[in-house]
């Protein structure tokens, strides 16, 4: 019970999480380009709705990573018209 045991299982533990996240990841570059705006809209709407009622469940960490990841999609459509003008 030395200071060894602090923290100890947090790195076996992200193994899974990065896994997930860099297959979601290579999903969003691939697919994003072909959502259209209408629907990006949508997603928009959705994600703020979700946000707002994870925030209401206490889940605050959550409610940003759903408001991040709709922002993300804004973002690169934004980016997509900027570059192809």
């Amino acid at each position: 019970m030395g200071s060894r045991d602090i923290g100890a299982g947090d790195g076996a533990d992200s193994g899974p999480h990065l896994v997930v996240f860099l297959l979601f990841l290579g999903l969003l570059v691939v697919f994003v380009e072909t959502i259209p705006p209408r629907l990006l809209m949508v997603i928009l709407l959705a994600a703020i709705l979700f946000a707002a009622w994870l925030a209401w469940v206490g889940e605050a960490g959550l409610s940003f990573l759903a408001l991040g990841a709709a922002a993300a999609l804004v973002a690169n459509h934004a980016f997509e018209w900027l570059t192809t003008r």
